[in-house]
């Protein structure tokens, strides 16, 4: 039963990251139910500093969703935007600060990978904030999250969701990649009086 759990919450987070990097608003629903089943097996499989992160993930599910679905007014419609190296950076060093706090505090709760699952924890609550906000980099943040996450799973013996955050990777890079085109077309759409 647990494995079949597994392949489901895989298949939608699957779902999830191949809409988002589509900008489909819909990828927030696949976002949530995968999340909310990687919330279950984490409890059974006493992984409780992942349950958290699902959990946050299951909460920014919702308000990504509320965003991206926002149709009212076109001039707080939200679109893809970047942001600077200052701001980036900012949001490093915020997290930077972050983790070596939480990985201790995770130490105490008897993690082995206490520094790196606090690492990969607090760097995905940026990184989904930034996916809510429509912000290109977080595509950037993800590729290295996922890369990190993919080994940390493999080593608690969750293989195919190991196997989910290589794919992620690669789906962050092509999402990058959609993303930062479709400045290029707002950029232009923009230069020309171009509306859409």
């Amino acid at each position: 039963m647990e494995a079949y759990l597994e392949y489901s919450a895989v298949a939608f987070g699957v779902i999830y990251v191949m809409l988002a990097a589509r900008n489909n608003v819909w990828c927030w629903l696949a976002g949530i139910i995968s999340s909310v089943l990687y919330v279950y097996i984490n409890v059974v499989n006493n992984l409780f500093q992942d349950a958290i992160l699902q959990t946050y993930y299951v909460a920014a599910g919702f308000y990504g969703w509320w965003l991206w679905s926002n149709k009212g007014n076109a001039e707080e419609e939200l679109i893809v935007h970047s942001f600077s190296k200052q701001q980036n950076l900012k949001l490093i060093f915020f997290g930077a600060l972050l983790v070596p706090i939480f990985g201790f505090a995770f130490s105490k709760l008897g993690n082995s990978l206490s520094y790196f699952d606090s690492a990969v924890t607090i760097f995905s609550f940026i990184a989904t904030w930034m996916t809510t906000k429509k912000i290109l980099e977080n595509w950037i943040y993800w590729i290295v999250i996922d890369i990190v996450a993919a080994v940390m799973y493999f080593i608690k013996h969750l293989n195919p969701t190991s196997c989910l955050y290589i794919f992620f990777a690669v789906i962050a890079a092509y999402g990058y990649y959609e993303w930062r085109k479709k400045i290029d077309l707002q950029s232009n759409a923009h230069r020309y009086g171009v509306n859409g």
